[in-house]
């Protein structure tokens, strides 16, 4: 359990710094840009992980249908995320992180895993953290420095974020079914579908040049590409921590990135934390306390 915890704990921070530096991006650089050139970045680091490993991959029919279900999953969901966060807060990632984790809780509770009172407990204190962790505020006072952070969501911008969520939740399950016995084979497999995916998307419609008010050069490319790496650990972590353990269960503790998201734009961006913010980083670190027993 405590190995799961581990990995989970690496996925969290990992997918939490990449969708705080992929937040920003999108407010930047078109999110094509940012979606493809993440991609892409993701592809190369499995390539080199993989050249480096020097393992063979197991020629199964099975994890190739299910890395290339995963990629063609995982593509889109990302792209609604980027457009949830450029229209609306950065904290969108919160009722979409809570709602994904839902997903494989669900795909576990139906192949056979069970949860104590304590991991129901925790459950749910981690649902709830997630979603207040990073709640979208609207200040009420005039000059609070929040005003203009944060809006409500608009219909477009939930559409966005729950499509982002089932896309989400099914490719965390598709990721731990890809290969449960090599996670991290299943986990190159998979960053390789969908950096081969974007490559065709890019081919079929080339990314048209920067605006004037976008970084040029190699700089254009920089920061996607760190979100491409940082996802591609994540998602290591994450299918070694369901393999350890039980995939409900690390699910949802992966799914406590919101609070990271959250802790950065409040360190990075100097944006003041709400107090719905601060109870859901607490009711977060509840829910560790809770599965941990």
């Amino acid at each position: 359990m405590v190995w799961t915890m581990t990995l989970a704990g690496i996925a969290a921070l990992a997918w939490g710094s990449s969708d705080f530096v992929a937040g920003v991006c999108a407010r930047r650089m078109p999110i094509r840009t940012v979606l493809i050139g993440s991609k892409l970045a993701g592809m190369l680091f499995a390539v080199a992980f993989l050249a480096v490993r020097g393992q063979p991959l197991a020629a199964d029919a099975r994890l190739f249908l299910t890395a290339a279900a995963a990629g063609a999953i995982g593509l889109p969901a990302m792209g609604l995320l980027y457009r949830a966060m450029r229209d609306g807060s950065l904290a969108v990632v919160a009722p979409v992180a809570a709602v994904a984790a839902l997903v494989p809780v669900a795909w576990g509770l139906m192949h056979g895993e069970t949860f104590g009172p304590a991991a129901a407990a925790g459950g749910v204190a981690a649902l709830a953290g997630i979603t207040l962790a990073s709640w979208p505020v609207t200040p009420s006072r005039p000059g609070d420095p929040l005003r203009g952070h944060h809006s409500p969501a608009t219909v477009k911008t939930a559409v966005c974020g729950a499509g982002a969520a089932l896309g989400f939740g099914l490719y965390f399950v598709l990721l731990h079914e890809a290969a449960p016995g090599d996670p991290s084979g299943a986990t190159a497999y998979v960053r390789i579908a969908g950096g081969t995916l974007a490559l065709l998307v890019l081919l079929a419609r080339p990314i048209r040049s920067p605006a004037p008010s976008v970084p040029r050069g190699r700089s254009v490319w920089l920061l996607p590409a760190v979100v491409g790496v940082l996802d591609t650990v994540a998602d290591g972590a994450f299918a070694f921590a369901a393999a350890a353990g039980t995939i409900g269960t690390a699910a949802i503790l992966a799914s406590m990135y919101p609070a990271v998201t959250v802790l950065l734009t409040t360190a990075v961006l100097r944006e003041r934390l709400p107090r719905v913010h601060l109870v859901g980083v607490l009711s977060a670190l509840v829910a560790v306390a809770c599965l941990a027993v």
